[in-house]
């Protein structure tokens, strides 16, 4: 084991440069674990707890894909035993201060899902 913080990162498959989580969450001392939407919950039981877990919204913030996104965060805190769950939206996210806003206060709650 290392010293970086582990977290999940939730996607829709969408990764691009502009905006990789993962980069910039090792950038913060962050190692994390990608995975699909579908298969979250199984990864889940399989890893060593995360210190968080953060949902990347796909691109498109409205229709079937991002409701379903929404709901499996709500899934998420139900099920991942005081796991601290983030919706990341970018465009939202990082003039609110970013990753370090939402980790670097261990104290702080979860952020809640956006109405």
């Amino acid at each position: 084991m290392n010293d970086l913080h582990k977290v999940m990162v939730v996607d829709s498959g969408e990764r691009n440069v502009v905006d990789s989580l993962s980069a910039e969450l090792a950038e913060h001392g962050y190692s994390s674990v990608t995975t699909s939407f579908e298969a979250a919950s199984q990864v889940l039981d399989v890893i060593p707890r995360p210190a968080a877990i953060f949902l990347k919204m796909p691109a498109a913030q409205q229709g079937d894909r991002y409701e379903g996104f929404l709901a499996a965060a709500g899934s998420l805190r139900e099920n991942a035993l005081g796991i601290p769950v983030f919706v990341w939206e970018r465009d939202a996210m990082v003039p609110n201060g970013g990753i370090p806003a939402l980790l670097g206060d261990a104290s702080a709650p979860a952020s809640q899902i956006p109405q």
